[in-house]
């Protein structure tokens, strides 16, 4: 049995279940501010998107690790034909990273020694913003020939998916921490900023699978997983 995946079903169906979370993720946050507690039969902190350990972590961990896999197949493919594939997989690597932290929350646990350290406030209130931000830097700056060498189309959407998945994981995210240090976080602009945050990090992540599958499609050899039945 042959398995074919549409880039455009495909970002449908994510989308969709992003509508999902979005609508269980205010309806727990209307209970939060409306009641004044954070936590009703476990369900606030289970779809809140401020919340770690969830259903929302979890859909976004495995869509990282969808983009390490797409990736990886990519950089598999472009080695077979003796084309240059060191960049995919390097961005197979960092999305793998990114699932992990996603799921352990390595950010957030480091912040706070960082800003005991460092006295970070305002912006930077989340001290783990200064070494993400600063690989951040470097990693578009090393990948910047990458993006050039890219057929056009998909060079486009790679920096619009980048810059999109970027203005939530680090502008929305500075945003919270400064609210977050002046106003405490069960208010709801604080709520407002971590819903808008965590949207344009999953929109962001979608778009970048599609642009992966119409790579895939429109480069190499159609992708499909064969299943047998013994």
């Amino acid at each position: 049995m042959e398995i074919t995946l549409s880039p455009k079903d495909v970002s449908r169906k994510l989308s969709f279940f992003i509508v999902l979370l979005l609508i269980a993720h205010i309806t727990v946050v209307t209970i939060s501010l409306v009641t004044g507690h954070d936590t009703i039969y476990g369900l606030v902190p289970l779809f809140h998107f401020g919340s770690e350990s969830n259903i929302p972590t979890l859909y976004s961990s495995i869509t990282l690790l969808a983009c390490s896999a797409l990736l990886w197949t990519i950089a598999k493919s472009h080695k077979k034909q003796n084309q240059p594939y060191r960049y995919w997989l390097g961005l197979a690597v960092l999305f793998l990273f990114l699932s992990v932290d996603e799921t352990a929350s390595l950010h957030e646990r480091s912040g706070e020694p960082i800003r005991a350290m460092m006295g970070t406030s305002g912006l930077l209130y989340y001290g783990w913003m200064i070494p993400y931000g600063a690989a951040m830097l470097f990693i578009v700056t090393l990948y910047l020939r990458f993006l050039v060498r890219l057929p056009k189309k998909t060079s486009k959407i790679f920096i619009v998916s980048g810059v999109v998945y970027i203005t939530g994981a680090i502008g929305m995210e500075m945003l919270g921490g400064w609210w977050h240090e002046s106003h405490g976080i069960h208010n709801l602009t604080y709520y407002s900023l971590v819903t808008l945050e965590e949207l344009f990090e999953m929109f962001g992540i979608v778009l970048f699978i599609h642009t992966l599958l119409t790579y895939i499609c429109d480069e190499l050899d159609p992708f499909s997983m064969t299943i047998k039945n013994d």
